[in-house]
């Protein structure tokens, strides 16, 4: 199981309401999907987690913020997700 695989089901679990779409590309294999995008109905802010392997670190980004942290281990994403969505755990 990669470290994105253990975000999403962490972060399905706290908030069953998170929605998680990984990037579609054209070209499977030849074009980098490494790009999840998180969002939840109480928040209007998307957040980015960027890692050409799914595993970590995570580059982490979001509409509302232009800080760019990068998550070095699942918890730290799980946090700066959360964070950036409003949902209880400040941003890292």
């Amino acid at each position: 199981m990669r470290d994105i695989d253990i975000i999403i089901q962490q972060l399905q679990l706290a908030h069953p309401d998170i929605r998680v779409e990984q990037l579609s590309v054209a070209h499977p294999g030849a074009d980098d999907n490494g790009l999840w995008f998180f969002t939840h109905p109480a928040s209007g802010i998307e957040v980015q987690l960027e890692s050409s392997t799914g595993s970590c670190p995570f580059l982490v980004e979001s509409a509302g913020s232009a800080r760019r942290p990068m998550a070095a281990t699942v918890q730290q994403a799980i946090a700066l997700v959360l964070g950036c969505l409003g949902l209880g755990v400040p941003a890292v």
